[in-house]
């Protein structure tokens, strides 16, 4: 996903020093936790996202929860795609990107520009908020904060 405005502990960063969730991060690297607050819109979701919303509404026609509310509310819309749930019915649409948080963050378009270093690595997310045809995701970030190492 391209996002249009980043904010890590209410400070604006530069979208491009923003990665994608990393389970092994190097050893010489010391983690500080932040926050972080993205705004997009639903054009800026790659199509591979799209796929695995369709990927994930299959899977639970073919393996039904009768106690999951959110499928129970998809099903009752229709099974509709990401695009029409986006105008349909934004409240649900906030829940099902919440609840495909990770792979939403698997979708952050990063090193655009080689200039920029990333510094943030996304974690979590916490919140989705709609207005209008901005989404906002909120959770917690990580710093990349190079630790000193010994003296030369």
């Amino acid at each position: 996903m391209r996002v249009r405005k980043a904010t890590i502990s209410g400070a604006n960063v530069d979208p491009n020093a923003l990665a994608s969730p990393n389970p092994k991060l190097a050893s010489p690297v010391s983690l500080a936790q932040s926050t972080y607050e993205l705004t997009f819109s639903i054009g800026d979701l790659r199509p591979s996202f799209f796929r695995a919303y369709a990927d994930w509404l299959t899977d639970m026609r073919e393996y039904p929860d009768p106690d999951d509310e959110l499928e129970a509310d998809l099903r009752r819309l229709g099974w509709p795609s990401l695009g029409v749930l986006s105008e349909s019915a934004p409240e649900t649409f906030a829940i099902v990107l919440l609840a495909m948080g990770n792979d939403l963050l698997a979708e952050l378009e990063h090193g655009r520009d080689p200039m920029v270093q990333v510094r943030f690595t996304l974690s979590s997310v916490d919140e989705v908020e709609i207005t209008g045809r901005r989404i906002t995701l909120r959770g917690s970030a990580i710093e990349l904060v190079r630790t000193p190492g010994p003296p030369n």
